[in-house]
């Protein structure tokens, strides 16, 4: 009978590990990349305020506030580099002004807590896939935009942990 409960406990602990899934929402770019954004082209100098609360079952939720300054190099054929604490993350600016980029946990490293960071880690969030999205509109010589992101991580289709990420931005050149 224990050898009946020991395995049945081994295979539980293989699938919910073996199971692991994530999804997001609130991400989804509803920018291209356009061929003639030379009027918006420039560097752009500004701040970002980011509120980020990470939940994991179990162990409850951090949350983060930061205002961080950054920058955002737009080019004359559709692309958007902003850095932000010596990260940069490429993304697009349409013919119209309108302009996004996606980040991922890791983009986002040096804005979460190590405490944070521990915590996704541990309930398996995958660090790598886009987990937030900033994304607004150039009206020269300012920038603007909103960030939003929810990221749930899974494991055997239960959500063990959940990143929610809200915030501005606001720059001009």
């Amino acid at each position: 009978m224990k050898q009946f409960f020991l395995i049945s406990y081994l295979g539980l602990a293989g699938l919910l590990i073996g199971c692991a899934s994530s999804s997001s929402s609130g991400i989804e770019l509803t920018v291209s990349r356009g061929d003639a954004t030379a009027p918006y082209a420039g560097t752009y100098a500004g701040t970002v305020s980011l509120t980020s609360t990470a939940d994991v079952v179990g162990v409850g939720a951090t949350t983060n506030q930061r205002v961080e300054s950054m920058s955002v190099q737009v080019t004359a054929d559709g692309l958007a580099f902003l850095t932000v604490r010596g990260v940069t993350v490429t993304g697009v600016v349409d013919n119209d002004g309108s302009w996004g980029v996606q980040l991922s946990i890791d983009d986002m490293r040096s804005l979460l807590s190590e405490q944070t960071i521990s915590r996704l880690r541990d309930a398996g969030c995958p660090f790598s896939i886009k987990a937030a999205r900033i994304q607004g509109r150039i009206d020269p010589p300012g920038m603007r935009a909103d960030v939003s992101g929810v990221l749930k991580c899974k494991r055997a289709e239960v959500t063990v942990a959940t990143l929610s990420t809200a915030g501005t931005l606001a720059a001009s050149r």
